[in-house]
């Protein structure tokens, strides 16, 4: 059992409570280096200053600063599936699905959550480790849009006939894209003119879906 140590406050902690915060101020000094400095600028040194840690911490937690960067990934489509999961459950239109959509971008963008994901998928690039974990990442979400699909469309006649799990990922993949490009130019007024367009075009197809015209 870890040893108890005494704060400067006098309350207990054990060494194992102290590793995890340890690990979590790597993880927010990863997300920091990558917002500010881009996958380029990323190293132990780098990270373990946005963090006012010892670089040799990356090291010990997470045998390299790609091992840091593959929980960075996976860390956050956890979380974010969990935060997010409560609103698409809840999901049985598309114009629903659209505007749950809309406060994920809205929410992510803000907090700078796609300049994070902009630089994982960069790095992922030169880094397969890395790759599959963005890749568990995205496989996170397409399973929560094909569950909300199935919703969408059940009692239709497309039920029987749309690959959900195709759609499902593409629809995942377009939003990806466009998280993307806005952490790029950092402009966000096109992927609000697309929702709005898509919340209207969503509307109707829910009509058509639910008169079994399509």
């Amino acid at each position: 059992m870890p040893a108890a140590k005494r704060t400067a406050s006098g309350t207990s902690r054990t060494a194992s409570d102290s590793g995890a915060e340890t690990r979590d101020r790597l993880l927010a000094a990863a997300r920091a280096c990558l917002r500010q400095e881009g996958i380029a600028g990323v190293s132990a040194r780098a990270i373990a200053r946005h963090g006012d840690l010892n670089q040799a911490l990356v090291f010990y937690h997470f045998g390299s600063v790609d091992g840091l960067l593959q929980a960075v990934a996976r860390t956050d489509a956890e979380r974010r599936s969990l935060l997010y999961a409560d609103r698409l459950v809840g999901v049985t239109t598309l114009k629903e699905l659209v505007s749950v959509g809309r406060q994920i971008h809205e929410v992510e963008f803000a907090e700078g959550n796609t300049a994070v994901l902009a630089q994982l998928v960069a790095g992922a690039a030169s880094s397969p480790d890395l790759g599959v974990a963005v890749q568990d990442g995205m496989q996170t979400w397409t399973t929560l849009v094909e569950d909300a699909l199935a919703r969408v469309v059940a009692g239709t006649p497309l039920a029987a006939v749309v690959p959900l799990g195709d759609v499902a990922y593409a629809i995942a993949s377009l939003f990806l894209g466009l998280e993307l490009m806005g952490g790029v130019d950092g402009d966000d007024t096109r992927v609000e003119s697309l929702f709005t367009s898509l919340d209207a075009v969503s509307g109707l197809v829910d009509v058509l879906l639910r008169s079994g015209t399509t």
